[in-house]
């Protein structure tokens, strides 16, 4: 998996388990019932999310099992949590998007490139 960008949205999954430590960004799966992992990845990753209750709705996260950790991605970078922890971790971002997160980098672009509404 590791140097692949896709995204897409179907109910089976696009790639198996990986045997070794990687990282996968998963944006395709918005929807109840659309998926890209395997559902025996989440028994060997640490799962990060936007909102874990949104992500266990419509995210990728919908396939795991129940007791799979969701972690926060603002736990990450206000430090609170630790993301990767060494090499050998499989890490998994579960992106289902929050609205005014996109709408606050958007208004944040446009302040940096110098352009006012």
């Amino acid at each position: 998996m590791a140097g692949q960008c896709q995204a897409r949205s179907a109910a089976s999954p696009l790639h198996p388990a990986p045997a070794g430590p990687t990282h996968v960004s998963c944006m395709g799966a918005d929807a109840p019932g659309k998926r890209e992992l395997p559902p025996e990845l989440f028994a060997r990753a640490r799962v990060f999310c936007d909102l874990p209750e949104q992500a266990r709705r419509m995210g990728e996260s919908q396939h795991a099992p129940a007791g799979t950790v969701l972690t926060p991605l603002g736990e990450v970078l206000t430090r609170r949590v630790s993301g990767r922890r060494d090499d050998s971790d499989i890490t998994v971002f579960d992106s289902s998007g929050i609205g005014v997160q996109d709408l606050y980098l958007g208004l944040a672009l446009l302040k940096k490139m110098d352009i006012s509404l």
